[in-house]
């Protein structure tokens, strides 16, 4: 009889508490997630869009953002280049509690875990997109600007007026001032709550950087 290796029976323990509900199962990478999306496009599997529950947002990425952009709602896209990786991933997010008012009559909605779930179009609304889907897909794809800019592995903050503030690690007091005039600079009232959350939890990764 085989002996499970550590990183088996560490897998096999988390599995058995997830199902007993003691863990809730883990949410993949940005990067896992766009994979996922060319392999079932590529197996011929369009009609579906996948959302991931972050917080009390939902979120789809490349194939799906695209579909819930061209059937639920023109949503802000976001194209994030993520490193190491040669093409960026777009994405979309939206409050969960507004999904329902854009569902269309028809669509099949399945819960399949507590982070994940799949709305499941039929031929007619997959027809309706148009003929050549991965043509129309590529179009709107190429049109998305990239929305996060890195330098030489530092981040650069945008902000209204085009000025950047680059966050100085070796100067701590220079940091917080630049953070602070980050946030006074942001325009939280003509922003989504989803991209206010987003910023937040950007502000946050860099004042943890500081200490």
């Amino acid at each position: 009889m085989a002996t499970k290796t550590k990183d088996e029976k560490q897998d096999a323990t988390s599995e058995t508490a997830v199902a007993a509900g003691k863990l809730q199962p883990a949410v993949p990478s940005m990067a896992e997630l766009a994979d996922m999306e060319a392999k079932r496009v590529q197996s011929g599997i369009k009609g579906e869009i996948h959302l991931w529950r972050e917080g009390t947002f939902l979120r789809a990425y490349d194939w799906s953002a695209w579909l819930a952009f061209r059937l639920l709602h023109e949503f802000k896209v976001n194209k994030r280049q993520l490193k190491g990786r040669e093409k960026p991933v777009a994405y979309i997010g939206f409050p969960e509690t507004s999904l329902q008012k854009w569902l269309p009559e028809g669509i099949h909605h399945e819960v399949l875990t507590e982070k994940h779930m799949v709305l499941t179009m039929t031929e007619e609304m997959l027809a309706a997109l148009g003929i050549d889907l991965e043509a129309e897909y590529m179009t709107w794809y190429d049109s998305l600007p990239l929305t996060e800019t890195r330098d030489s592995g530092k981040r650069v903050m945008k902000v209204v007026d085009n000025s950047p503030f680059e966050l100085n690690k070796t100067n701590n007091q220079v940091s917080m001032v630049a953070i602070m005039q980050r946030i006074l600079a942001y325009p939280i009232e003509s922003n989504s709550p989803m991209e206010c959350m987003l910023f937040l939890a950007d502000v946050k990764q860099q004042l943890a950087a500081l200490f």
